[in-house]
């Protein structure tokens, strides 16, 4: 659906009873994918949460992106900022088009996804309560505004595959050093596939977010 929260997005409500304010997940698909992509996670998660999955804003036929490439791992700089700053106001604005607690939003990106969750995250680290990456890695190229002091105790999970021929293990793991050294509270994980969303990495995402949500 399309809304005054600027993104077209679907959502899902939570699949147990429970009262509102809901906590939420945000999903934040992949290069060349849209906002079906990762619907098919909804069912492994807390039923107790609602789910939001968001459509990037540029089309790349017959999908979407966030932001335009330069290369691999290297983003076009106005289309990323215009892409970050859409979602900023639309995480900023769901609380007030949904029944959802803005103290418990989670942001759980794939691939291109990943990199806007971890944006968000050194941006805005106030806006969500948790962040997931996956398969993914940090625009540190960019120029971020990173809110250090901010950062410290937030809670993420990075996993990645080692067999990734997209984007590297090896990105992964500058992600988890630079998190490592702004003190976050970060659960990292390496598994036997490539770029894909595995069912024991799934497994583990649901077990983290249960415990922060």
């Amino acid at each position: 659906m399309q809304s005054s929260l600027g993104l077209y997005h679907r959502v899902q409500p939570p699949r147990t009873a429970a009262s509102p304010p809901y906590p939420a997940v945000v999903l934040l698909h992949g290069r060349g994918a849209d906002e079906t992509d990762l619907l098919g996670l909804a069912d492994a998660l807390d039923p107790h949460l609602f789910v939001v999955s968001v459509r990037a804003p540029l089309s790349l036929a017959p999908g979407f992106e966030w932001y335009r490439l330069e290369s691999i791992g290297s983003a076009e700089p106005v289309s990323f900022r215009a892409g970050l700053g859409a979602l900023q106001a639309f995480i900023e604005d769901l609380p007030r088009a949904y029944p959802i607690d803005p103290r418990r939003i989670v942001t759980l990106g794939f691939s291109q996804g990943a990199v806007m969750a971890g944006t968000l995250l050194l941006t805005r680290p106030d806006a969500v309560a948790a962040t997931v990456m996956l398969s993914g890695y940090l625009p540190l190229d960019q120029g971020l505004p990173v809110d250090e002091a901010a950062l410290a105790g937030r809670p993420v999970f990075v996993a990645h595959g080692t067999a990734d021929p997209l984007i590297p293990v090896s990105w992964a793991r500058v992600v988890r050093d630079y998190l490592e050294r702004l003190r976050t509270d970060l659960t990292y994980r390496e598994y036997p596939i490539g770029h894909a969303i595995g069912p024991e990495e799934l497994a583990d995402v649901a077990s983290w977010m249960a415990g922060r949500v």
